[in-house]
């Protein structure tokens, strides 16, 4: 073997190491903490991250609720979840993100039934061009605006029992909010193509940072995060974007994207783990805590957002 040859080998052995265990695969987070008699609620739970989650709270004893739009989907994956873990305390119910009546029936009927919400995670979103009944794109529907309805129907109950049984919320955003303004006209245009959608997706992501920080400040027991997990390739990754988004993404999402079982784990510590607690509204990008940029933390903006939240939803106020 030439000199040349020995070391392209090596190279490329190191290579193949490094891409493997640090881009495809990635840090396990190690707890045996168990969640018997806790209730864990997450959207999107029927795929994807969601399901992963789910799967393994509830082979830790948590109650596990699961909540999406595809009914006959999540109860396949409920009773997957059933069978593999062992655990029977685990119930699938039907929610539409881009309708708010059905955010309404599914908050009331989830009260009723629940006697107590521990987790709330807010894991659905796609990427989705087209515009809704209520004047505002599909985009900003499902991933805030029913985000903020839904949470806020079921906050009643979270702050009942958060002196006892501290709560938790979870909202999946990405980097995309270090650029962006929420604006009305974000709001009300149909996205087209990937500045429009990334300008979306930004302005999506800051408002749902913006209300997590004004739970947060409510001290009322209740601890937020907001959650970037980074390129993790998910199921259904290359359906649920729109197309220049899939042409722009899908190779290099096959290569970088970092499989499923690792890109979860940061979002157990964000559940489990008693150290997180101090950060309370902040921002996380897989395990690392990272100081939100300045025109997240200005307060001021949350009052116009607000308004224009309750306005847009029907909730008389907060």
């Amino acid at each position: 073997m030439s000199f040349k040859l020995l070391v392209s080998a090596v190279i490329a052995l190191v290579v193949g190491y490094y891409w493997l265990n640090y881009v495809k695969r990635g840090p396990i987070y190690e707890s045996d903490k168990k969640l018997d008699g806790r209730t864990v609620l997450i959207t999107g739970g029927n795929s994807g991250l969601g399901k992963v989650l789910a799967m393994d709270l509830a082979k830790r004893g948590a109650r596990v609720v699961i909540a999406s739009r595809n009914l006959e989907k999540s109860s396949k994956v409920k009773d997957e979840i059933i069978k593999e873990s062992g655990n029977h305390e685990v119930r699938a119910m039907q929610v539409d993100l881009e309708d708010f009546d059905s955010v309404r029936k599914f908050a009331k009927e989830f009260d009723e039934s629940e006697k107590y919400l521990d987790y709330l995670v807010n894991n659905a979103g796609l990427t989705l061009e087209g515009m809704t009944k209520y004047g505002i794109n599909r985009y900003f529907v499902i991933s805030y605006f029913s985000r903020f309805l839904l949470t806020n129907l079921l906050l009643d109950k979270m702050k009942k029992q958060s002196a006892e049984r501290p709560v938790r919320i979870i909202n999946l955003v990405t980097f995309a909010y270090k650029y962006a303004e929420v604006t009305e006209s974000g709001m009300t245009k149909d996205p087209k193509g990937f500045m429009d959608m990334f300008t979306v997706t930004a302005q999506t992501d800051l408002a749902n940072i913006q209300f997590m920080r004004n739970l947060s400040r409510q001290n009322n027991g209740i601890t937020t995060y907001n959650f970037n997990p980074g390129w993790v390739y998910t199921e259904g990754y290359d359906t649920n974007l729109f197309y220049e988004a899939r042409l722009l993404f899908y190779v290099p999402m096959i290569l970088f994207g970092q499989e499923l079982h690792y890109g979860y784990q940061p979002l157990l510590k964000l559940l489990l783990d008693d150290s997180v607690v101090k950060y309370s509204s902040e921002f996380f990008t897989g395990f690392d805590h990272e100081e939100l940029l300045p025109h997240a933390t200005n307060d001021s903006a949350w009052e116009p957002l607000m308004k224009k939240s309750l306005e847009v939803t029907g909730l008389s106020s907060i």
